[in-house]
C-alpha cells in the first residue's frame, strides 16, 4: 500500500486518531487527521446512529470530550442509546466528558430543557447554532483532542436555504477542525433523491466522506447486511471498498463471514424450495 505524500513528509502521528472501530479502521488504516471534518451519509437504517454513538464512546473512554449536537432527537435519547450498548452514558455526562447542545427541543414546541443538555438553541436561528458550537468548543478548551458530532443536517434544511448550511459546514471546518484540531463528524440521511443530490453538491466541502448502505443483492434475499465505504480522507491513505459490519449489543463490529456464508446458503436453499 502506498503511503500518502503528507505522511512521507513527517506528519506528526499525534495529529491522527484511530477510531477503534474495526470496520472503520479497515477503511482508514492509518487513522484520520484531527483537522478533518467528515461527512457520514446514508439511508436510514444503515447503522449511522450506532456508528456515531460508538465513535463518541471510544473518544470518551480515552478521556477525550465529545460535543454532540442533538438535532434529530433529544439529548436523553442519545444518552439512552449509549447505555443500550452497555456504555456509561450517564457517567460520561457526570464526568463532563459528554457535552450536549440541544437543538431538538425547540422543534417540539415544548421548550423544556433536557437534564443532559448543556446548551439549548433555536435551530431556526442558524447563527445561534453556529455560535453555540464554536463557543462550546472554546469553553471546553478543546485543542488537539475531542470530537464534535452534528446529528444531523437534515433538520436544518427544514428551516434554512443551502447557502446557510454551507456556511455552517465551513465554520465548523475552519474554526473547529482546522483551527482547534478537533475531529468533526456531520451526519446526513439520504433517504430521498433530493438528499442524495444534496450530498453530491456538498461533498467537496468535507475532508472526508463515509457512506453507509444495505447491500442491495443480499437485501433481495432477506439479509440486511450493512456496509460502509470510506470514500475519501484528506491527508491519509484509505481502502475505498465496501466493508461489511454488524450492529451488535456492544456496538459496531466486523461481520462473522462463516455465519454470513451459512445464512446466505440457508436463504438460497429456502428460495429454491419455493420454485
Amino acid at each position: 500500500m502506498k503511503r500518502s505524500k503528507i505522511a512521507d513528509h513527517g506528519v506528526n502521528l499525534s495529529s491522527r486518531v484511530t477510531i477503534g472501530i474495526e470496520p472503520l479502521d479497515v477503511g482508514a488504516p492509518e487513522g484520520i487527521l484531527r483537522t478533518s471534518t467528515v461527512l457520514i451519509a446514508g439511508e436510514s437504517g444503515t447503522g449511522k446512529s450506532a456508528l456515531i454513538a460508538h465513535i463518541a464512546a471510544n473518544f470518551m473512554f480515552k478521556g477525550e470530550k465529545c460535543v454532540y449536537v442533538a438535532l434529530d432527537d433529544s439529548p436523553d435519547s442519545f444518552v439512552e442509546q449509549l447505555e443500550s450498548f452497555r456504555w456509561p452514558g450517564r457517567d460520561f455526562y457526570a464526568r463532563e466528558l459528554l457535552y450536549i447542545i440541544d437543538g431538538y427541543t425547540y422543534t417540539t414546541g415544548k421548550y423544556l430543557a433536557s437534564a443532559y443538555s448543556k446548551r439549548s438553541v433555536n435551530v431556526q436561528k442558524i447563527d445561534e447554532l453556529t455560535y453555540s458550537i464554536l463557543n462550546s468548543v472554546e469553553e471546553l478548551k478543546l485543542d488537539g483532542s475531542g470530537v464534535l458530532i452534528v446529528d444531523s443536517l437534515n433538520d436544518l434544511l427544514y428551516f434554512h436555504d443551502m447557502s446557510k448550511i454551507v456556511m455552517l459546514i465551513k465554520s465548523i471546518r475552519a474554526h473547529v477542525s482546522k483551527s482547534r484540531k478537533v475531529l468533526s463528524f456531520i451526519v446526513l440521511h439520504t433517504d430521498t433523491e433530493e438528499m442524495m443530490e444534496l450530498e453530491k453538491n456538498i461533498e467537496h466541502l468535507f475532508d472526508g466522506v463515509i457512506y453507509t448502505r444495505i447491500n442491495e443483492d443480499l437485501r433481495k434475499i432477506g439479509i440486511p447486511l450493512k456496509e460502509l465505504l470510506v470514500k475519501k480522507l484528506r491527508g491519509v491513505p484509505t481502502n475505498p471498498f465496501w466493508i461489511p459490519y454488524a450492529v451488535t449489543s456492544s456496538g459496531v463490529r466486523p461481520v462473522d463471514f462463516e455465519k454470513l456464508t451459512s445464512l446466505i446458503k440457508s436463504k438460497l436453499e429456502e428460495y429454491e424450495r419455493l420454485k
